[in-house]
C-alpha cells in the first residue's frame, strides 16, 4: 500500500496532461474538420491515377478539346420553339460569360424582375456566391442548335436537322428538347450552390415546382453527392456518436472511462478530417465515413482496456484502485497493442488500391487509429483510478473456473460443443463453400445515379430524362489522323467520320450521336456548279476554327495529328458494368476504318470509360489489399501462436465474415460501390482484435496446464463478453448510417455491421471449436502466454503484487511467480490432453 499514492498520483498527473493534449487538439479538430468538409468535392476523374491508360487518353481528349463539364436542363413543356425554353434561357443569360465587361448583378435586376420568392433567393444565392465573375460560359437550347441546322450555311430541311438530333438534344418524339449549359470555372468551383439554384430559377420562369425540372450531366451528378455527402456527415454524425456513448456508459457503468473514450473518439474523429484537410486533397463520398470509423474504434479499444481494470478490480478487492488499474494496463497493453496493430494493417492494405480516395482513407485512418490509441495508454489509467469498481466476483465458484459459467444454458450447450467440437466446425465450412460460389459473380460500380435509392429525385431525374430527352451516359470515340498533307481534300475525312458515325449508331447500346457530319449540309457528288461550291463551302467549314462548325469543336488540329471527335450518348441501365458496351463500340469503330489506307487510331474515353475503368480497379484493387492485409495478419498470428499451422488456422474465423457477406452479395448481384470496397480490410483487421484476446486467453489457460476443451472454454467465457460489447458498440453506432440516402453511406454501415456480426459468429462458435479439437495443440503457445518466460523478461519485487493463486487466468501471464497447480472441477476428474 506505500505505492499507492504515489502510483495514483502519476496516474492522474498523466490524466491531467493528457486533458490538456486534447484541449489543444480540439482546435484543428473542430476547426479544421468543418474545413475538410467545406472543400468536398466529387468527381470520379480524378480518382484514377494518371498512370493509367484509361486516364491518360482522357487527359488527352481534354487537352485537344475544350469541354467543360455541362448540364442538361429539361421539363416537360420544353419543346422545340416553345415559349417557357426560351424565357428558361433568357432567365440564365445574365449567368453566362458572354460579355467581359459586364457582371452577373448588371443584368440581374432586369432579368430576374418578378421570379417568384424561391427563385428569388435562388438568384440572390448565386450573385453572393459569384459576385462578378459569371459561372456559366454558354447557355443554347435545342432550337438553337435546331436553327443551326435549318439555315445557312448547312441548310437542311426542319425534318432532317431534327432527326439528326434526336438522341442527344431532341426526344424521341421530335419535339422534346432541352436547355444545353456550360459551367465555367467559377460554376465548377460553386457548383453545389448553384445547380440547386439554376434549377429554381428555371422552376420560377415556367411556373412549375423546382422538383419538376430534371437536370443530368456531370456537374449536377458532382453536386448531388456533394451535397449528399455533407448531410450524411452532419446528419448523422451526432446520433451515431451519442448512441456510441450511450452504449458505452451502459457496458462500462463509469462516467470517467466513458468520458475519457468518448473524448478521444470524438476529437480523434475530428483529427482524421484535419489530416485529410492538411493533405490539400478535397473531402469525397468514401471519406465521409473515416469519422465515425476512427470513433467507433477508439470506444472499442477503450473498452477492451477498461474491462481488463474493471475484471482485476472485481477478482481483487484488497488491491487500490490504482494498484488495479496498473495490472490492468500490465495485462492489457500488449493485447491492444497487438489487435490495433492488425486493424492498421487491414486499414494500411487499402493504400494498395489505385482509387485515390480509399488511398487516403487508408493512410489517414491507420494513423489515426494508432494516435488514438496512444491517447487511450495515457489517459485511461487516470480515469481507472477515479473509478469505482461494480463487478462482483463469486465467491463460491472456484478460483479455476470463469465466475459465470454456471446455471446459464448457453455456456452449458458451449461446453457440450467443445467436447464434440467438429460439427460445428464442418458446419462453418460447408456455409463458406457454399457462399463463396458468389465471389465470381461479385460487380462493381461507381455509377453516380446507383449510389442513391431508387425513388430517390436524382433517379427520377435521369429516368424521365432518358424516357423523354435521350440517353445520359457520355463517351467520345476520337479518331485520329496524320496532319492533313498538301493537296489533301478533307472531305475523305469526313467520310471516313460519316461512316463511323453511321456504324455506331447501328449498335444497339448507343442511343445518340453527334460529330462533324452532325452540322455539314449533304455531300453531292455531282460535278455540278451547285455541287462543287457546296463541296467548297464544307471545306471551308472544316479548315476555318473559327467557322461556325469549328466553334463546335468537333475537329482538333495538332503539329503532329488532326483529331475527329464522335460524341456518344448511351443508355443509362441497371447492371452495373458496361465493359460489353464498351467493348462493342470499339469493336465497331475499328471495323468502320478496316478498309481506309490512312493510318487512323481509334480511342474511346468519356465518362463510360473512366466509370467502368474505376470499377474495374475497384474489383481488382480489393482483391489484391484483401490478400495483403490477410498475408500480413497471418504472418502476425503466426509469430504469435509460433506456429505456422496455427496461425492459419487462427485466420479462419477471421476469413469466414468477408466470405459469407461478399459471397451473398455476389448471389443476391448486389454490386460492390465505393463505399464497400473498404469493408472487407477494415473488418478483418477488426475482426482480428478479438481473435487476439481470445487466443492470449487460451494460451494462458494451457500455460496453467488446462486440457484444451476447459482452456478453450475458460477463454471464451472471459473474453465473451467483452467481444459483444465491441461488435454492439461499433456495429449499432455505425448501423445509424444505414438510415441515410446515400447509398455508399448506408450499404457501409449495413456491410461493416455485417461483417462485425458475423466476425463475433465466427470467433465465438469456430475458433473455441478449433482450440478444442486436436487442431488446437498449433494455437495453445500464444506470444506472452508461458509464465515461465514472462518471469525472465520481469523480475520486479513481489511486495505489492497478490499471490499468484488469487490471479484470475488473465493476468497470471504477467505475474513473476510459478504457476500454482491447476485444480479440477467434480465433472472432469482426470486432466487429459483436450480437457
Amino acid at each position: 500500500m506505500k505505492n499507492e499514492d504515489p502510483l495514483r498520483r502519476r496516474y492522474l498527473c498523466w490524466l491531467g496532461v493528457g486533458s490538456l493534449l486534447l484541449a489543444v487538439l480540439s482546435v484543428p479538430a473542430v476547426v479544421h474538420s468543418h474545413a475538410a468538409i467545406d472543400s468536398l468535392f466529387n468527381r470520379p476523374a480524378d480518382w484514377i491515377p494518371d498512370s493509367i491508360p484509361e486516364k491518360q487518353e482522357f487527359n488527352h481528349f481534354l487537352k485537344h478539346f475544350d469541354v467543360s463539364d455541362l448540364v442538361m436542363v429539361a421539363w416537360h413543356g420544353s419543346d422545340l420553339d416553345s415559349e417557357e425554353l426560351a424565357k428558361a434561357a433568357e432567365a440564365l443569360e445574365p449567368l453566362a460569360n458572354q460579355d467581359p465587361d459586364s457582371s452577373v448583378n448588371e443584368f440581374a435586376s432586369t432579368v430576374w424582375k418578378g421570379l417568384p420568392a424561391d427563385a428569388q433567393l435562388a438568384t440572390e444565392r448565386i450573385e453572393q456566391l459569384c459576385g462578378d465573375s459569371p459561372p456559366l460560359d454558354w447557355v443554347r437550347t435545342g432550337t438553337e442548335m435546331l436553327e443551326q441546322l435549318t439555315s445557312s450555311p448547312v441548310n437542311l430541311g426542319r425534318d432532317t436537322a431534327i432527326e439528326r438530333l434526336q438522341g442527344t438534344i431532341i426526344g424521341p418524339d421530335g419535339k422534346q428538347s432541352c436547355l444545353v449549359i456550360s459551367l465555367g470555372p467559377t460554376g465548377q468551383i460553386h457548383r453545389r450552390e448553384l445547380i440547386p439554384a439554376i434549377r429554381a430559377v428555371v422552376g420560377g420562369v415556367v411556373g412549375r415546382p423546382s422538383d419538376e425540372i430534371a437536370l443530368v450531366g456531370g456537374a449536377f451528378d458532382g453536386a448531388t453527392v456533394d451535397a449528399e455527402s455533407i448531410q450524411s456527415i452532419r446528419a448523422f454524425s451526432p446520433p451515431s456518436a451519442f448512441l456510441a456513448a450511450v452504449l458505452c456508459l451502459l457496458c462500462l457503468r463509469s462516467i470517467p472511462l466513458t468520458a475519457v473514450v468518448v473524448s478521444i473518439g470524438a476529437i480523434g474523429a475530428g483529427l482524421v478530417l484535419a489530416a485529410v484537410y492538411y493533405t490539400g486533397t478535397p473531402m469525397n463520398a468514401v471519406l465521409i465515413v473515416l469519422p465515425p470509423l476512427i470513433f467507433v474504434l477508439t470506444v472499442s479499444a477503450g473498452i477492451h482496456l477498461s474491462n481488463y481494470y474493471l475484471d482485476a478490480a472485481a477478482e481483487f478487492p484488497e488491491l487500490s484502485r490504482a494498484q488495479a488499474a496498473q495490472l490492468a494496463m500490465k495485462a492489457g497493453v500488449v493485447p491492444c497493442l497487438l489487435a490495433s496493430g492488425t486493424t492498421v494493417v487491414g486499414l494500411a492494405s487499402l493504400l494498395l488500391v489505385r482509387l485515390r480516395p480509399v488511398q487516403i482513407f487508408g493512410g489517414v485512418a491507420s494513423a489515426g487509429v494508432a494516435f488514438t490509441l496512444g491517447l487511450l495508454f495515457l489517459l485511461l489509467p487516470g480515469a481507472m483510478v477515479l473509478t469505482k469498481p461494480w463487478k462482483k466476483a463469486a465467491e463460491s465458484e472456484p478460483r479455476s473456473l470463469p465466475r459465470s459459467s454456471r446455471g446459464q444454458s448457453i455456456k452449458r450447450w458451449m461446453r457440450q460443443q467443445l467436447v464434440r467440437p467438429w460439427p460445428l466446425i464442418l458446419t462453418f465450412l460447408t456455409a463458406a463453400v457454399v457462399l463463396s460460389l458468389g465471389l465470381p459473380r461479385l460487380e462493381g460500380t461507381v455509377n453516380v445515379p446507383r449510389m442513391f435509392l431508387p425513388d430517390s429525385d436524382i433517379r427520377r431525374q435521369y429516368a424521365w430524362f432518358e424516357q423523354h430527352v435521350g440517353p445520359t451516359v457520355h463517351g467520345e470515340l476520337l479518331l485520329t489522323f496524320p496532319p492533313l498533307a498538301d493537296g489533301e481534300d478533307p472531305l475523305e475525312r469526313l467520310e471516313i467520320v460519316s461512316k463511323t458515325h453511321r456504324d455506331l449508331l447501328a449498335q444497339g447500346s448507343v442511343g445518340g450521336a453527334m460529330s462533324a457530319i452532325t452540322f455539314i449540309p449533304p455531300i453531292p457528288r455531282t460535278r455540278s456548279v451547285a455541287a462543287t461550291t457546296r463541296r467548297s463551302v464544307t471545306r471551308k467549314l472544316i479548315r476555318d476554327p473559327d467557322s461556325s462548325l469549328g466553334r463546335l469543336g468537333f475537329v482538333a488540329r495538332g503539329k503532329d495529328s488532326e483529331i475527329w471527335r464522335i460524341s456518344l450518348q448511351i443508355p443509362q441501365h441497371e447492371q452495373a458494368d458496361f465493359g460489353d458496351t464498351i467493348r462493342a463500340i470499339r469493336a465497331a469503330a475499328v471495323e468502320s476504318i478496316a478498309d481506309h489506307e490512312v493510318p487512323i487510331k481509334t480511342s474511346l474515353t468519356g465518362s463510360i470509360v473512366i466509370v467502368q475503368r474505376a470499377q474495374e480497379i475497384l474489383l481488382s484493387d480489393l482483391f489484391v489489399s484483401f490478400l495483403s492485409a490477410f498475408g500480413v495478419i497471418a504472418l502476425v498470428m503466426i509469430w504469435m501462436v509460433r506456429s505456422l499451422i496455427g496461425g492459419l488456422l487462427a485466420m479462419a474465423p477471421n476469413l469466414f465474415p468477408t466470405v459469407a457477406i461478399f459471397g451473398s452479395m455476389g448471389l443476391a448481384q448486389i454490386p460492390l460501390d465505393i463505399g464497400s470496397v473498404m469493408s472487407a480490410s477494415v473488418a478483418l483487421g477488426i475482426a482480428v482484435d478479438d481473435t487476439i484476446h481470445l487466443l492470449a486467453r487460451y494460451g494462458s489457460w494451457r500455460a496453467r496446464g488446462f486440457g484444451q476443451i476447459r482452456a478453450a472454454y475458460g477463454a471464451l467465457a472471459q473474453c465473451g463478453w467483452a467481444m459483444f460489447q465491441t461488435t454492439l458498440v461499433c456495429g449499432a453506432s455505425l448501423m445509424v448510417y444505414w438510415f441515410s440516402d446515400f447509398v455508399p453511406t448506408s450499404r457501409f454501415a449495413l456491410l461493416m455491421f455485417a461483417m462485425l456480426s458475423t466476425a463475433l459468429l465466427g470467433v465465438f462458435f469456430l475458433l473455441p471449436p478449433l482450440m478444442a479439437s486436436r487442431l488446437g495443440r498449433f494455437l495453445s503457445k500464444p506470444v506472452g502466454a508461458n509464465a515461465d518466460a514472462a518471469l525472465e523478461r520481469e523480475k520486479p519485487s513481489t511486495e505489492d503484487l497478490p499471490d499468484i493463486r488469487r490471479l484470475p487466468t488473465r493476468w497470471q501471464k504477467s505475474v513473476p511467480q510459478p504457476l500454482a497447480t491447476p485444480r479440477h472441477d467434480a465433472s472432469h476428474p482426470g486432466p487429459t490432453t483436450r480437457d
